[in-house]
């Protein structure tokens, strides 16, 4: 799977939406410039790409026009992004019509195992390809009435403003969208990334950022970048050109934790997130994030959480359940977040 990102542009698409995209990636890209400049093999390689149906210019909302990078090709993608779009409920039945090749071009990334965003009535895309299944779907009260009249097989959320299915996240508004995006960040790219780009711009953020040391930062986006992998301190600073003792000691004094530690709190958070976000059973958790035995899990979540990992859903579902309408439905499953392996 390539590692490119980009956002899907068409006429009425919102310019806001689709420049804080841009914007989002842009700035990740000058933070790991400026953490590695010291650095020559460190650096961004993802490129973030405005695509249109073609090649020429859209026209999106105000009737301003912006030059789309390329067309619809074959090309796979890691991660692609539908913004929001204006049109009236008049026009909407030709609009969507008008975009039926975005959606084909959609669901083909997606057969393909590319992950999906999409914001407001982006979402509508994703329905009519029929990506979404039965949902649920996030919207906006003053939007459900209709929502439901065009798409009555598909489950509307009011309540929470992300709602995920499979590989596909998707937020009810623009409000939402910066967190939408750095959920995406961090579980397909760096989860340390996402969280130095979440306090950058004032977010609230459960993961930590990238150090100010540029070695140890290097450690944290490696790490992330090789989650999957069984892998050792020697190795990773092997890679660093440090010593392991070299290693832990600039991590103690960047992070206030030892590697381990580090991918031990991050590897937590990823779980809770799967337990509040999606109805995975404890035990795929477990594995999804690098533990080889569900009793090891447990008692590494209890230690972090203060109670078990069913509890903790319990706990977190039934808040979510007092805030929610009898009416809607917030039982979405998603994507798992990045799975961290330990590290010795």
């Amino acid at each position: 799977m390539a590692r490119d990102v980009a956002v899907i542009g068409f006429d009425g698409a919102c310019l806001a939406s689709i420049g804080l995209f841009l914007d989002l990636f842009g700035q990740m890209r000058l933070r790991v410039a400026d953490q590695f400049r010291t650095r020559d093999d460190i650096g961004m390689h993802t490129r973030a790409k405005l695509l249109g149906p073609s090649p020429m210019p859209i026209q999106v909302l105000g009737g301003g026009l912006l030059q789309v990078e390329d067309g619809l090709d074959a090309l796979p993608h890691l991660f692609i992004h539908v913004p929001d779009f204006y049109c009236s409920e008049e026009t909407t039945p030709d609009h969507l019509a008008k975009l039926q090749p975005v959606m084909d071009w959609l669901r083909s990334q997606y057969a393909g195992g590319a992950y999906l965003s999409a914001t407001g009535r982006g979402i509508e895309l994703l329905v009519e390809a029929g990506l979404v299944g039965s949902g649920p779907v996030p919207v906006t009260r003053g939007a459900a009435a209709e929502f439901r009249r065009r798409y009555p097989h598909v489950r509307v959320n009011t309540t929470e403003p992300i709602a995920e299915v499979d590989r596909i996240v998707m937020a009810r508004g623009m409000a939402h969208e910066m967190s939408l995006l750095t959920r995406q960040i961090g579980r397909l790219l760096s989860p340390n990334m996402a969280g130095t780009l979440a306090d950058a711009m004032g977010m609230e953020s459960d993961r930590p950022g990238l150090s100010d040391d540029p070695l140890v930062a290097a450690a944290q986006l490696w790490l992330s970048e090789r989650a999957s992998r069984g892998l050792h301190i020697g190795a990773l600073a092997a890679h660093l050109a440090v010593s392991p003792q070299t290693l832990i000691r600039r991590f103690r004094s960047g992070l206030g934790m030892t590697p381990s530690n580090y991918l031990r709190l991050v590897r937590m958070r990823s779980a809770q997130s799967q337990l509040r976000d999606t109805n995975r059973p404890v035990s795929q958790i477990a594995t999804l994030i690098g533990y080889n035995d569900l009793k090891s899990f447990q008692q590494a979540f209890r230690q972090h959480a203060g109670m078990s990992a069913s509890h903790y859903r319990a706990l977190v579902r039934n808040r979510t359940d007092m805030a929610s309408s009898p009416y809607d439905t917030a039982d979405g499953s998603g994507p798992t977040a990045l799975d961290i392996v330990s590290i010795d």
